[in-house]
């Protein structure tokens, strides 16, 4: 399983790392990924449906450039400054604070890539 992956929002990448969970494994297996995005305040989700037979713990908050997996409708989000509707299975950080290029940014999808 790749520890880093690169989100390539098609105007800037983003390097990001991942945990060691079940989930993260599972969206290594589908590496290279496309994931249309939805903006919503601080945070940006998609369809990403995985294949994951362990719920990891889901938590109520996730810090800015934290990603997320929601197991609820099988969303990857990304977070920069809001809390999720929900709670979500917090599964890795985009590194440092260039995360902080996604409050300006108009993206509608990403690229998911192994690094």
């Amino acid at each position: 399983m790749p520890s880093q992956i690169i989100l390539d929002f098609g105007t800037f990448d983003l390097k990001a790392e991942l945990f060691d969970l079940p989930v993260c494994e599972a969206m290594a297996k589908i590496l290279p990924a496309t994931v249309e995005l939805t903006s919503w305040g601080g945070e940006l989700y998609g369809p990403l449906p995985l294949s994951c037979n362990k719920m990891g713990k889901l938590v109520p908050a996730i810090p800015p450039g934290g990603i997320a997996y929601s197991y609820r409708g099988s969303y990857l989000c990304v977070f920069f400054g809001q809390r999720p509707a929900w709670p979500v299975e917090h599964i890795g950080n985009i590194e440092g604070k260039e995360w902080k290029k996604l409050k300006e940014a108009d993206v509608d999808k990403v690229i998911i890539r192994s690094a």
